[in-house]
């Protein structure tokens, strides 16, 4: 039987690699997301051109929706592989988690250096 310490930490790695690609995927990939207008104060999905936007809820909601995908598949995954995982297993889950959180953040800043 899986230990819970174990089930948790796999369902939180992978919850948390699926939210990372998905929160910088839906930008690089210029997937539909809520924008806010806030001169109009609306919520929409496409915003006019040249209309003054902020998509970071949108970006946010994407991040959030792979979350739960992540969680979701994390414990799809526990349920499958019912025998305790190895440490090996364990510790490239925890590498590609850190590697998916610096990979994202890094699009971002690199999408905002001053070019």
């Amino acid at each position: 039987m899986m230990p819970r310490w174990q089930r948790a930490y796999v369902i939180a790695m992978c919850a948390l690699i699926a939210g990372a690609f998905a929160y910088a995927a839906c930008d690089w990939g210029l997937w539909p997301r809520l924008t806010y207008l806030p001169l109009s104060e609306e919520l929409v999905m496409k915003a006019p051109a040249g209309a003054l936007s902020v998509t970071y809820y949108g970006i946010v909601a994407w991040g959030a929706g792979g979350f739960a995908v992540g969680a979701l598949v994390g414990a799809a995954l526990c349920a499958i592989v019912r025998k305790p995982w190895p440490d090996r297993v364990l510790q490239l889950f925890g590498a590609w988690a850190i590697t998916a959180v610096l990979l994202a953040g890094s699009y971002f800043t690199w999408s905002v250096w001053p070019w």
